[in-house]
């Protein structure tokens, strides 16, 4: 858990607006990258076309 600070926000709209995704989307995926997170997992397969950071897919992951 992060607050939205001023730089997370800015990320977050600049993502809605490159991308077209949702803003609860854009803040998550902004928050990962502010934080330097290296990937972002989710079941939304619209993130994939994010460049700035990996997105990961849970029903592509497989459990060894």
């Amino acid at each position: 858990m992060v607050n939205i600070d001023p730089g997370i926000a800015e990320r977050g709209a600049e993502l809605r607006a490159k991308y077209g995704i949702r803003t609860p989307d854009a803040l998550q995926v902004a928050s990962a990258i502010e934080n330097q997170a290296t990937i972002f997992i989710s079941n939304d397969n619209k993130l994939k076309k994010i460049k700035e950071i990996e997105i990961a897919a849970l029903k592509e992951m497989t459990v060894s």
